[in-house]
């Protein structure tokens, strides 16, 4: 490890948290079925943080619970730990030299004889079970734990230098930098802050960006960091002053939008009165999609234009303002995807954004016009009980054709052809809705329940529906019998 070995390290544990260690009491060692071993120490831990083991609620359950099954063995197998007691968990710290196998060593029934390593183990233990094992001698009763397991290790040897690796199903990985380095790294923070500052103020980042934890903790601060991941891009020491995933968002989008926009969005990243890319944002999914540079973008003007722009007191309606022009952004960048076109938001308002949208409908329903093929929409087994119902209702036409998905999107200037892709897959389901005045595109998709449910509804211009009529519409949706 930069600026310390693994060994010093565990003996810097070791000094500063022996007393927490379950292991330093018989009873506790008894209460858990702990072997005493000098290079292994347990703690309680709760939000990455070592507490007494006389302020453990979960010590005290576990006691509990063996008394239980004790004194009623006959009746009561096990006792289920479903709801952790204030998120506690073990973690096992074990040091150990090791040796690495050689080809000789796989012919032969001895130890590894290859080259030396050193092995720091953190192991989180989430306790989800305390039950009976099954003897076979009479008036023998043995208890045990049953744990759900998370590994990280901390390796060393001469010739690979050191490593930090997860393992995930019997596999090692290099551990990503958004995850815990070992479990209580609340406590452990005065001992990284020796080996390098930079550690602990990762510690604080956790989000979900393509950096592991052995390239942090081998640099020295963010702008070392990328030159080093990234050493054909150029990047600013300002990098050192934001969040680290805020400079990952800006290396997604730049390819997408015009170098005007890049501009402003840097200016507001380096100005950081607002969080333009919240942690949110980065929690899942594929990095290198399309969906994501959408997301980093709706997060962008969400921030900066619409939340601005929206004057309304009540939270709720605020919210649902949002959402709205949310999802004519998301149709807006999406169209500029596929037509190919760098992004510029040339406008400060939510109906600026409206106007800007409904022009690029227009170009994108032309270029789609051009090269129009006409063909039949897969009709996917899934909606069948939704097109019997619905095909009783004059009110509800299905959208059955390419040209007639692309000619509702071009009467009702919105972006509905875009979900051609969508409707192929069998996601959802396109209906034309009309009655008396009121004229709307309808989105329905089958949930896993098996219920129809109706995702979207909107008029001309993606304007809203009137109250009244789209619960007459979800209504009669939500009426068909579901299995």
């Amino acid at each position: 490890m930069s600026g310390i070995s693994i060994e010093s390290f565990f003996a810097e544990v070791k000094r500063r948290f022996y007393h927490f260690s379950l292991e330093k009491e018989e009873t506790l060692r008894q209460l858990l079925a702990l072997e005493e071993n000098a290079n292994q120490f347990t703690f309680v831990c709760s939000d990455e943080e070592i507490i007494a083991p006389e302020k453990s609620l979960l010590l005290s359950k576990v006691h509990e619970a063996k008394k239980l099954i004790k004194q009623n063995s006959t009746f009561i197998r096990s006792v289920d730990f479903l709801h952790n007691h204030h998120h506690e968990y073990f973690v096992q710290l074990t040091y150990a030299k090791r040796h690495r196998f050689t080809e000789e060593d796989l012919f032969e029934w001895s130890d590894p004889t290859g080259e030396e390593y050193s092995c720091l183990t953190f192991k989180q233990l989430i306790l989800g079970k305390i039950y009976q094992k099954t003897v076979f001698e009479p008036n023998l009763l043995e208890i045990d734990f049953q744990y759900r397991i998370n590994t990280h290790s901390f390796l060393e040897d001469k010739s690979n230098g050191f490593t930090i690796l997860e393992k995930c199903n019997n596999k090692f990985f290099p551990l990503s930098g958004g995850k815990s380095l070992t479990y209580m790294d609340q406590s452990c923070m005065p001992i990284f802050r020796q080996v390098n500052p930079f550690i602990v103020e990762m510690m604080k980042e956790k989000d979900q960006i393509p950096f592991t934890w052995i390239e942090i903790v081998q640099a020295r601060n963010k702008y070392d960091l990328l030159c080093k991941k990234y050493p054909k891009q150029y990047f600013s020491k300002k990098v050192n002053k934001y969040p680290l995933r805020y400079t990952y968002a800006l290396q997604k989008i730049q390819p997408r939008v015009s170098e005007k926009q890049f501009r402003r969005i840097s200016a507001s990243v380096e100005q950081n009165k607002d969080d333009i890319f919240p942690s949110e944002v980065f929690h899942g999914g594929r990095k290198n999609s399309k969906e994501f540079c959408i997301d980093l973008l709706v997060s962008y003007v969400s921030t900066v234009i619409l939340s601005k722009d929206i004057e309304e007191e009540e939270y709720d309606v605020f919210t649902a303002f949002l959402s709205h022009y949310q999802n004519i952004l998301r149709d807006y960048l999406f169209m500029s995807f596929e037509l190919k076109e760098k992004v510029e938001f040339n406008f400060r308002t939510a109906k600026g954004l409206e106007r800007t949208h409904d022009l690029l409908v227009r170009k994108y329903n032309l270029q789609k016009a051009k090269r129009l093929k006409d063909f039949k929409l897969k009709q996917h087994e899934k909606y069948n009980r939704l097109k019997q119902h619905l095909k009783k209702n004059p009110c509800f036409t299905l959208i059955k054709t390419n040209k007639e998905l692309f000619l509702e999107g071009a009467n009702m200037h919105h972006c509905v052809y875009s979900y051609l892709e969508k409707i192929q897959r069998g996601e959802s389901i396109i209906w034309k809705y009309e009655r008396q005045e009121y004229r709307y595109t309808v989105e329905i998709k089958k949930r896993k329940n098996g219920r129809y449910r109706v995702v979207q509804c909107y008029g001309k211009y993606d304007s809203f529906p009137d109250p009244e009529e789209l619960e007459r519409i979800v209504e009669e949706v939500k009426a068909i019998p579901y299995k």
